[in-house]
């Protein structure tokens, strides 16, 4: 059965032997998550090889997805029992101070204080933790806590109520892009991207990163942006305009939204981007209890189809294939859910849906070919582009049919992994009307 919404699987600890990637990438993983809030460059540089060695012996591109810690507020260092908070305590937090004494919470982030205002959130650990700021007294804020919670050191703060001038990257999040550019990895996961222009700087960095090593690759690395911030979904339509693909990081934005609203967000949030052709990619618990068990609660099972409906392009895997018990049952597990929703009537597009009367000839082609081969009887789609951009056309339309598309380049070929229903394979340059059925034929 062929699986056409794209998994993303995040590797650490638990699925970082070359034995366990080979068998998640016939399991139906296609594109592998780095997450460079953990781990050392050579454990990365260990990671990607691998990767690059699975990819070549199963002749099946597998992308790999640099995703950037980002300018994340964390608490300095306490105790190692952790800091027990209780509802009702009154509590200070001390942005002078990088170790847990005298009572008062650290932070790493100096200048806080002067961006809280009284009555304003503060969450902390997924939201685990809440405190309202009661008064600020130089760089000391006071709070009373809302929701009581164990607190451990470095655990990330939110603030749903505040804005600050933060840069979307971090001195560490350059170094670590200019060792990803080094690497080639395929695509760039910017963490709390707040507006279009944070995707520029990204892109202009990895620009003259390219430069300095002397890297020539006419198909540069895509920019993911990772939507996780209030502002973010204000600045929604210019953000996806400007990137190459897209995120819904329901972990952080429920923090600056509401539990809630969530369901809706994510459906908007799918549908503009399906709408401007981009990849977005849907994250954040999708089956986090196989982290741990073997089968996913009947919740988590609906969340994955749900997602499939809704028209994500892939779906991502965080804790449960980095750090969980069972990283290859749980690929399998989100592979058979998906191929399973994919063949009811519930996530399919209307093929008669309207074409603009100013819309490119490629697009009015790709828009219509599912419903041709359709009525041809044909077995697949087959597409020459060399971008892959005429793919992902095709794509938009989610024919019922497998998208075979021949690319000149790996790495146009590894940013299709983002793209739904499509697979692709190198395509000689010629680019023949024979050349492309011969090896899609083959392929």
């Amino acid at each position: 059965m062929f699986k056409r919404t794209k998994i993303v699987a995040t590797i650490g600890p638990s699925s970082q032997k070359y034995n366990v990637l080979e068998k998640m990438v016939k399991a139906g993983m296609n594109v592998t998550r780095l997450n460079f809030s953990h781990g050392s460059y050579e454990n990365h540089a260990t990671l990607i090889n691998n990767i690059r060695k699975a990819e070549k012996k199963l002749g099946e591109p597998v992308a790999i997805m640099q995703d950037l810690q980002g300018p994340k507020i964390r608490l300095g260092t306490l105790p190692e029992k952790g800091v027990l908070i209780k509802t009702g305590q009154k509590i200070v937090i001390n942005t002078a101070q990088k170790e847990y004494t005298d009572n008062e919470l650290p932070l790493d982030y100096p200048d806080l204080h002067k961006f809280l205002k009284i009555g304003h959130r503060i969450l902390i650990d997924d939201g685990h933790a809440e405190m309202k700021v009661l008064k600020i007294e130089g760089t000391k804020v006071y709070c009373r806590v809302t929701d009581g919670y164990l607190l451990k050191t470095h655990k990330g703060l939110n603030l749903p109520d505040s804005k600050l001038p933060i840069s979307v990257l971090s001195e560490k999040d350059k170094n670590d892009l200019l060792f990803g550019v080094k690497m080639g990895v395929d695509a760039v996961a910017l963490s709390f991207v707040s507006n279009a222009k944070d995707i520029k700087v990204a892109r202009a960095l990895i620009k003259k990163y390219e430069k300095k090593l002397r890297i020539k690759d006419k198909y540069p690395i895509f920019i993911v942006a990772k939507i996780e911030r209030h502002e973010a979904l204000t600045n929604i339509d210019e953000i996806i305009a400007e990137a190459d693909g897209i995120m819904v990081a329901r972990g952080d934005l429920a923090m600056e939204t509401t539990m809630s609203e969530m369901p809706l967000i994510q459906k908007t949030i799918i549908e503009k981007a399906n709408r401007l052709i981009k990849p977005v990619i849907v994250a954040t618990q999708m089956l986090d209890s196989m982290q741990q068990n073997r089968r996913p609660t009947r919740a988590e099972i609906t969340d994955v189809a749900n997602a499939v409906i809704d028209h994500a392009d892939a779906l991502m895997l965080s804790n449960e294939s980095a750090v969980g018990k069972f990283p290859i049952e749980t690929v399998e597990m989100m592979a058979e859910i998906i191929t399973s929703t994919e063949e009811s009537k519930y996530d399919d597009v209307d093929p008669n849906q309207e074409v603009h009367p100013h819309t490119s000839i490629s697009k009015a082609v790709a828009g219509l070919s599912g419903l041709l081969a359709k009525e041809v009887g044909a077995k697949a789609i087959l597409v020459a582009s060399a971008t892959g951009h005429t793919g992902r056309l095709v794509s938009r339309v989610r024919p019922e049919l497998p998208i075979f598309v021949g690319v000149e380049s790996i790495r146009a070929g590894r940013h299709l992994c983002l793209s739904w229903g499509v697979r692709p394979f190198l395509l000689p340059i010629s680019r023949s009307i024979e050349a492309l059925l011969k090896r899609g034929i083959e392929w």
